[in-house]
């Protein structure tokens, strides 16, 4: 299994004063970037709102304010969130020497769905436990 983290688009690297900011790929493949390129494409406004959750998170030591990222109490993982739309972006900070704020999976909250978005949420640690196994620098 190849596991890598690579650059998303439009985050800059003057923004990274925190974090880097990274989606993972798995062999060859970003659900994270899949949606963010769908999104903007298709959905601008959303867009733009997850990519000021993105600055956020590259700017601070952590994300509080619930308008933006949603934890999930027992997995260590979040959902960036497009306040007051519908996109979702789920990440988790890595725990190495130099933390960065790994994006791994989105989510379209078109309806409440709570089972849904907590499949999302497991989905997104299930990256987490594969970037720790296979990770090598």
């Amino acid at each position: 299994m190849r596991v890598e983290l690579v650059d998303i688009e439009d985050v800059k690297e003057e923004w990274q004063t925190a974090h880097r900011v990274k989606a993972l790929a798995v062999n060859g493949r970003s659900p994270a970037l899949d949606a963010l390129a769908d999104w903007k494409k298709n959905q601008r406004a959303d867009y733009k709102k997850i990519v000021k959750a993105l600055r956020l998170a590259a700017a601070n030591d952590r994300v509080l304010n619930e308008n933006h990222v949603k934890w999930s109490p027992d997995q260590g993982v979040g959902e960036m969130r497009a306040h007051r739309g519908h996109a979702r972006l789920f990440f988790f900070y890595t725990e190495d020497e130099e933390e960065i704020v790994v994006c791994t999976n989105a989510y379209w909250k078109a309806k409440p769905s709570r089972a849904e978005q907590d499949t999302e949420f497991r989905r997104c640690a299930q990256f987490k436990r594969i970037y720790r196994t296979c990770w090598c620098r």
